[in-house]
């Protein structure tokens, strides 16, 4: 089979939808760190869909940051990638034109300050996970006893980390000429480009100090929220998008028929027109910000550590597992809506049953171990915020109560920045309570920013031993599939877990391309 390329496009299967517009003629607008599948899924769409409409050279330069994985997909491409769209219902597939090049950090940073100080770029977004703002304790300064910070702030010239990349490129770019730009930070994280700001200009202040005032007139950084899930690409899954493209492409990804970006209307110089992909641009972000990182995220998170002890792989298997549904429901609608605050024009309650819907698709196949990764740095911004309003909230502290069990009490990796305390505390001989502050602490949870600290500790302890006596499921005993409360008769009254099959066969068959474009999906 051959492999996807311009030169190749009069190949595809015709049901695939084409860049729209004449990439030859294109120009490069912006600059993106953290060039992953989530990126490719849904910023990338969006402005491929943009320019379709509006035009406007808003090309991406992509940058990886960790590996050159992306890069050799990619670039043999001549950067073209495909994008799968599929639920129960039906299946979209489309070619995806608007990365122009591939740069890779550990080929150098060179080349990547010199792009971001290219005066003709006018907008740098980032998609580089929590963890990749080296955030402090406090999660607004920059975390100084970090590694990678502490190297990078020794040289500036030769940074490892995304901030430092960022700083140096801003540093240049000032030196050409400082043209406006606006910076926008698409990640996970409360008041994101706030957050991004700040640690920011915290390092700026020891690194390149003369960029500050440069940065209070000439960039803008407005928050954004973005929803859209998307799973890792697996073998399988590449070689079945193959036969649906009718070419081999290493750059494959796979996502749902969902897409969300809510953004403030606050940029530098222009941007593309992105509301005509379906954005939304707002004048303050927080409500809905809120509402995906504590109910959204915050749900995923409580599925995966339970999934993983459940011994269930994937996030469509949880939910078809009547005690763990409605546990995931209760949790959604006693814990985690009721201490929200919804826009006037935001129907919460809908939104509650189209999670449900999206946690269920079975063609996703999202597994718990990925959306489990970097646990330490997740809990605090999905789970903590509700926690500060209600630290007695019963079924998010049986979540909380199932990551500790995880960390303190399974063989199971580790993937998490704070991997190595995690793993000595969990070889630890000290006391079961201290223990658990520990492993507490490395959340960012304790007694210092969260009343009840003391009465959450011992509930959660009950809630681990129970776990480690009768298994997870004797824990969230007590739901029935719709969420309301049963009696709980001991373990053997538990449901037997409906797990779809490895196929995925409820999936549509192929080629039944009935979706509507992703300006309708929001």
């Amino acid at each position: 089979m051959n492999r996807l390329h311009p030169s190749t496009l009069g190949e595809l299967n015709g049901a695939v939808r084409k860049p729209a517009y004449d990439r030859a003629r294109l120009r490069a607008g912006i600059v993106h760190l953290g060039l992953g599948a989530f990126h490719r899924a849904h910023q990338a769409v969006y402005t491929d869909e943009a320019i379709a409409r509006s035009g406007g050279d808003w090309g991406i330069i992509g940058v990886s940051l960790r590996s050159a994985d992306v890069s050799t997909q990619l670039l043999p491409q001549d950067c073209l990638y495909s994008v799968l769209s599929e639920d129960a219902t039906g299946v979209e597939l489309r070619v995806i034109g608007v990365v122009q090049e591939v740069l890779v950090a550990s080929a150098g940073v060179s080349k990547i300050a010199d792009v971001i100080a290219r005066q003709d770029i006018r907008v740098l977004t980032l998609t580089i996970t929590e963890k990749g703002y080296t955030l402090a304790a406090d999660g607004k300064s920059l975390n100084r006893k970090d590694a990678t910070v502490k190297s990078d702030l020794k040289n500036p010239a030769q940074p490892r980390s995304a901030i430092g990349i960022l700083a140096l490129g801003l540093q240049q770019r000032v030196a050409a000429g400082g043209a406006p730009v606006t910076i926008m930070s698409c990640d996970n994280l409360s008041a994101n480009s706030k957050v991004l700001r700040a640690v920011l200009s915290d390092y700026l202040q020891s690194t390149f100090p003369a960029v500050l005032s440069w940065l209070k007139t000439a960039a803008r950084f407005p928050c954004s929220m973005v929803d859209r899930i998307v799973p890792a690409m697996t073998d399988s899954g590449r070689q079945r998008q193959a036969q649906l493209l009718g070419l081999r492409d290493e750059g494959a990804v796979a996502t749902e028929p969902f897409s969300q970006w809510i953004m403030e209307d606050d940029f530098a110089a222009g941007r593309p027109d992105w509301e005509s992909a379906g954005a939304l641009l707002v004048a303050d972000i927080a409500p809905y910000e809120n509402i995906k990182l504590r109910l959204l995220n915050a749900t995923h998170s409580a599925i995966a550590y339970c999934g993983l002890l459940a011994g269930l792989e994937t996030v469509d298997a949880v939910m078809a597992d009547d005690t763990l549904r409605g546990y995931v429901r209760q949790l959604m609608q006693e814990d985690l809506m009721p201490a929200l605050e919804a826009p006037g024009n935001f129907n919460l309650a809908d939104y509650g049953e189209q999670l449900l819907a999206r946690f269920s698709n079975p063609c996703l196949r999202h597994r718990c171990a990925q959306i489990a990764m970097d646990g330490s740095e997740k809990i605090r911004q999905r789970w903590l915020p509700t926690l500060q309003q209600d630290s007695a909230a019963p079924n998010l502290l049986k979540a909380l109560s199932a990551w500790c069990y995880y960390m303190l009490h399974t063989d199971m990796a580790i993937d998490d920045p704070r991997a190595e305390q995690l793993l000595l505390i969990r070889e630890s001989d000290a006391a079961a309570d201290k223990r658990l502050i520990a492993v507490l602490a490395c959340a960012r949870i304790g007694a210092d920013n969260l009343d009840g600290f003391s009465a959450l500790c011992a509930v959660v302890q009950q809630h681990v031993d129970r776990i480690a006596r009768y298994g997870l499921r004797a824990l969230l005993q007590g739901h029935s599939k719709c969420g309301r409360r049963i009696g709980v008769r001991g373990a053997s009254a538990e449901p037997t877990p409906r797990v779809p099959a490895a196929t995925g066969s409820a999936c549509p068959a192929p080629m039944t391309f009935n979706l509507p474009p992703i300006s309708k999906l929001n």
